[in-house]
């Protein structure tokens, strides 16, 4: 499942209006869009994601972990999704979900040399 997985950092993506107040109701809203995306019968998934800190006051580690759980689980749950990229749209969230990712779920970690 792990395998599925892809992050990107991309800049202008365009930021979701979206007003949340906790990294669980962020991720939820992530997790949602998935589920949306495959109901349509689409396979290949894809979420953008931005610096929480400056956007809603959400600490990016928490946000992070909190996403990733939800999009790994949605991936568990539904084994018909080929792929799912993680857009990210800043460089701190780019930095902040690869860390998580690297460390929670990646099958082999990153060298960070001596």
């Amino acid at each position: 499942m792990t395998e599925k997985v892809t992050l990107v950092r991309r800049d202008n993506l365009p930021m979701p209006l979206i007003l949340l107040v906790s990294p669980e109701d962020l991720a939820d809203w992530y997790a949602q869009q998935l589920l949306g995306t495959l109901e349509r019968g689409e396979r290949v998934l894809s979420i953008s994601c931005f610096d929480t800190a400056k956007t809603m006051g959400v600490d990016m580690g928490r946000a992070a972990r909190a996403v990733l759980k939800a999009v790994t689980d949605v991936l568990y749950d539904h084994p018909e999704a080929e792929s799912l990229t993680i857009f990210c749209g800043d460089d701190a969230s780019y930095r902040a979900y690869s860390f998580y990712w690297n460390m929670l779920y990646a099958e082999s970690k990153p060298n960070h040399g001596d």
